[in-house]
């Protein structure tokens, strides 16, 4: 899989599941834009040398906050203006999850969960959609066929069912699914498919501090038909199926990978 004159943009690209999706496409030859909340910008660098190594002239970073309309116009016009390559990819990975009874969540923390998980993926989701727009019909008055555009956003088992503590989260990520199937609707004529990944527990390092405590991690992965939680790897291999060309006619579709347990 030659990715060599493609641009793939990441929200959330710094760490966890962005990241890891992130070194994979450019393993195929992707360029990166690594989109990263204001309060990261002091370890900017080191986690782009960490994950990708000395070698990043194909990495670039941006500040960009994804709540915010302006931020998010900013951040899309810079990277327009300073890459050639051909924005092809929109993986969504910024996400944002507290637990709390719903009846005790504060309005602050009900805001948070809705503009991080759903506000956020609609404006770039937008403003994705506008630059290739505007990139495929470039290509296509020189006479050359355009690269399909794709969208990747990243849901969650808790958009599919009620888990305890979650009710804002489970709202933001069911959100994130129809919001998945509008884009898939309304942009698949126009070159975009645009896909979900419903992951359940995955094992980052944010993943591994909530389950810290043993008893309720293995409470958890009883109630797994497979018995374990999801890795990183994983959900980055299923975004590079998602991004093939032969992938053309996988559109509106919603992935979950929890080892099983949405479907008991």
């Amino acid at each position: 899989m030659a990715l060599a004159s493609r641009l793939a943009i990441i929200p959330g690209g710094m760490g966890g599941i962005g990241s890891v999706t992130g070194k994979l496409l450019r393993g195929h030859g992707s360029k990166l834009a690594l989109l990263y909340a204001p309060f990261e910008a002091s370890k900017v660098a080191s986690s782009i040398k960490e994950t990708y190594g000395e070698d990043s002239d194909d990495i670039r970073p941006y500040e960009c906050d994804i709540t915010s309309p302006s931020s998010v116009k900013n951040a899309f016009a810079s990277i327009e203006k300073e890459n050639a390559a051909f924005p092809a990819f929109l993986i969504n990975s910024a996400g944002y999850v507290t637990l709390s009874p719903l009846e005790d969540t504060s309005p602050e923390e009900i805001q948070r969960h809705f503009n991080i998980n759903l506000f956020g993926p609609t404006l770039t989701g937008q403003a994705f959609a506008r630059m290739y727009f505007a990139a495929r019909q470039k290509v296509a008055d020189t006479g050359t066929k355009p690269y399909g555009g794709r969208i990747v956003n990243i849901a969650s088992q808790a958009a599919h069912i009620a888990l305890h503590l979650h009710g804002v989260y489970c709202a933001s990520k069911a959100g994130v699914i129809g919001l998945t199937r509008s884009q898939a609707s309304e942009w698949g004529p126009r070159g975009i498919t645009a896909n979900s990944i419903s992951p359940g527990p995955v094992w980052t390092q944010m993943g591994k501090d909530a389950w810290a405590d043993r008893e309720a991690r293995e409470a958890y992965q009883a109630s797994v038909p497979t018995g374990e939680f999801a890795e990183p790897d994983e959900v980055a291999r299923i975004v590079e199926f998602l991004v093939l060309d032969k992938a053309l006619n996988i559109n509106g579709a919603d992935i979950r990978l929890d080892g099983g347990y949405t479907v008991r």
